[in-house]
């Protein structure tokens, strides 16, 4: 083994001459063959260069190289690099925090495990350090925990600046830091390498303070903790990652800080009522038939909903999907209702509270499909860019949130994982170039016995919950044909596979078991319309202009970033996306089956929330739209489409926070209702007589469409 030793300096006066003394006193192993200091000056104001200089040893072979510019740790270790002749480099600093005495020991683990980098470790001993080094020991703890989760390897001390590495593997990493990110670099990139070795090695620690001469700051310490993140996902598509990740901590300190479970009547509300019943009704009362409501005298409290079925029994109104996916958050309020003294009968606090964190979770599992679908044709930036509006500028944020017991984010978070299955069903697409191909796909076409109970049971519970939703079931058909041809093979193909097709007719089939044998007792009927007869659709009027562009509760007025979703379309065309014909296709059906609906502005709420469920394929062609502007060359255009995104996002949220504080009406919006409360957060003193409340005893009859 040949040695080099790199001691970056900086205004280190006081300590140079000591430290190499300490190192000129050192017992390096007898299987170093060479060893060379080198001292890098990096532009010292004080005569650190000189005293180094002036050092005579016959034991240490030392050059000293000056720069001409402060220009940081990092730096000034690359440039010891380019001056030594090593295989095995070492990094020393100056100051004396870490004693040269240690070097062996690194240098001993590097040389008999046949590592490729070792790291000393400050902390790992659990010794105690005096008061002014605990904040930068505990961040230290934090940046290498970080570090851990994200690399997958143990890693206790990421800053320290004793590190011992093979100079194939420096030659490889490719380093740029030129200040204290220097070891943050060196260590997360080394571990992205897959034929690195790494390993730790204990070393003492004499922490000094900056009146001493200590010069990291907590500007710098910032900076670690950025870097942390940087290299850490370099790669890996960090951005997307962090977004999920800020978008579900952003949406929970929300939720801790509205609070709103504790509210009597919030959180089990309106259509939630009849979503929630099947569980108290089944886990609590024992009764799906609701009798016990009848003259009750027992000490729970809550509140049922039932319709009259033709047979005189009451009878849940709406299907039992979202039962089956509240069910072991149910669970688990029931334990703590118990454990805690709250009242156990289903409608307390703690059941309140794991049904918002059950539409929180589902959020998350949701982002997490939406990431994939989308990283599949345009780029990690711009996933992240179209998750963040999505999420934050449209009203999927008020639905995960504020009225998350509604069924919309569940439905979003199945149609979005059905999507994703069905593209692995098909085939392996990916975006190289500006044009769609399967030459370099990044998954493999997924058939099989599993793959197809999987998109049964998701379709089943798509239909349980929202039975109109069933047309997704078009994506499935449709992904990846843009010709004749295509579709041509793919009815071949569906026909080859027609096994697959009836198991995943059978589990659909299977989730709707349950349902169909409660309307039976219920109703008499197998099938049982529980709407009744004044609510319908009107398909031969829908009313499609209202429902886009009126100021009751215009889909395009109160979240206009969808207007990306529309204007895509024309980008999916253009490059022969897999996703042409099948997003082409479900988007005008789908508005066609939702403004049908006898109300279509869809009671109260905020803006049009039956499309919250389909987001993920309107954030398809969005996002293909924003990725051709980031790359197109023409800067007027780029920009434009860029500022574009940008003001639409910017006032999607503000209609959110609108909407908060009532300066946006749940159902009676008009024009001048809009315009007086354009500009303002709050309602003004006129709002509420510019209100038009719709009629929905007509409406009913068809009338005013």
């Amino acid at each position: 083994m040949n040695l080099s030793i790199i001691i970056p300096l900086f205004n280190e006066a006081g300590n140079i001459a000591l430290t190499l003394k300490r190192l000129n006193e050192t017992v390096i192993p007898a299987f170093v063959e060479s060893m060379e200091v080198i001292v890098v000056d990096d532009c010292s104001t004080d005569n650190s260069a000189i005293l180094a200089e002036g050092f005579k040893s016959d034991y240490l072979h030392l050059k000293v190289v000056r720069l001409s510019v402060n220009s940081g740790k990092g730096e000034a270790v690359a440039a010891g690099i380019r001056a030594s002749t090593g295989d095995t480099l070492a990094i020393q600093d100056a100051d004396l925090e870490l004693d040269p005495a240690d070097l062996p020991a690194l240098v001993e683990k590097i040389h008999s495990e046949e590592l490729d980098l070792v790291s000393g470790t400050r902390f790992r001993t659990g010794s105690r350090y005096p008061f002014h080094a605990k904040m930068a020991a505990g961040a230290n703890r934090l940046f290498s925990l970080g570090a851990s989760l994200i690399t997958g390897r143990k890693i206790t001390d990421i800053t320290c600046g004793h590190k011992v590495f093979r100079r194939n593997l420096y030659d490889r990493l490719n380093l740029t830091e030129s200040r204290f990110g220097f070891e943050t670099e060196l260590i997360l990139k080394a571990l992205r390498d897959k034929n690195a070795r790494y390993g730790e090695c204990d070393v003492a620690y004499n922490p000094r303070r900056q009146t001493e001469g200590k010069k990291i700051r907590i500007t710098d310490g910032l900076g670690i903790m950025v870097k942390t993140v940087r290299y850490g996902l370099e790669g890996r598509r960090w951005m997307s990652t962090v977004m999920i990740a800020f978008i579900l901590a952003f949406m929970t300190i929300n939720m801790m800080n509205v609070r709103h479970w504790k509210q009597e009547q919030r959180v089990i509300e309106w259509d939630a009522i009849s979503y929630y019943a099947y569980l108290p009704a089944a886990f609590i009362y024992n009764d799906l038939s609701l009798g016990f409501t009848e003259g009750y005298t027992g000490t729970h409290k809550f509140v049922f909903w039932p319709e009259k079925s033709p047979t005189g029994n009451n009878v849940i109104k709406t299907t039992m999907g979202l039962s089956i996916l509240w069910l072991p958050f149910f669970g688990a309020a029931h334990l703590v209702a118990h454990i805690t003294g709250a009242d156990a009968g289903g409608y307390s606090e703690p059941y309140k509270f794991f049904l918002l964190v059950s539409a929180l979770f589902y959020l998350f599992i949701g982002l997490i499909y939406l990431r994939k679908i989308l990283l599949a044709g345009v780029s990690d930036a711009v996933t992240a860019f179209v998750m963040a509006g999505f999420a934050f500028a449209t009203n999927l944020y008020w639905y995960s949130l504020f009225q998350s017991t509604m069924s919309h984010v569940y439905s979003f978070t199945l149609i979005t994982a059905f999507i994703w299955y069905s593209m692995k069903w098909h085939a392996a697409w990916s975006l190289e170039h500006g044009a769609w191909s399967t030459e370099h796909g990044a998954w493999s076409t997924e058939r099989g016995a599993w793959s197809a109970v999987r998109l049964g049971l998701l379709i089943g519970l798509i239909s349980l919950i929202r039975p109109t939703n069933t047309i997704i079931v078009l994506f499935f058909i449709l992904y990846g044909i843009s010709t004749f041809g295509e579709m041509k093979n793919r009815i071949i193909g569906l026909s080859r596979d027609y096994r697959y097709l009836i198991v995943i007719a059978l589990m659909a089939g299977l989730v709707w078991v349950p349902q169909m044998i409660y309307w039976k007792e219920m109703t008499g009927q197998w099938l049982y319309f529980s709407y009744g007869g004044d609510e319908r659709f009107f398909f031969n009027h829908p009313a499609i202009i209202k429902g886009l562009f009126s100021f009751r509760k215009g889909l395009f007025i109160y979240t206009p970033l969808l207007l990306f979703a529309i204007a895509g379309l024309i980008i999916l065309w253009k490059q022969k996306s897999p996703h042409t014909l099948s997003v082409t296709v479900f988007l005008p059906l789908n508005i066609y089956i939702i403004f049908s609906w006898w109300c279509w502005w869809y009671g109260g709420g905020f803006g049009q929330r039956a499309f919250i469920d389909s987001y993920a394929l309107m954030a398809i062609p969005a996002a293909v739209l924003l990725q051709v502007a980031s790359t197109i060359g023409r800067k007027w255009l780029k920009g434009g489409i860029i500022s574009l995104w940008s003001l639409l996002f910017l006032l999607g949220i503000y209609n959110n926070i609108q909407y908060y504080y009532g300066a946006i009406h749940w159902d009676s919006m008009t024009k001048e209702a809009y315009f007086d409360s354009f500009g303002r957060v709050r309602a003004s003193a006129l709002f509420n007589e510019l209100l038009d409340a719709p009629d929905y005893e007509n409406a009913r009859k068809g009338a005013g469409r």
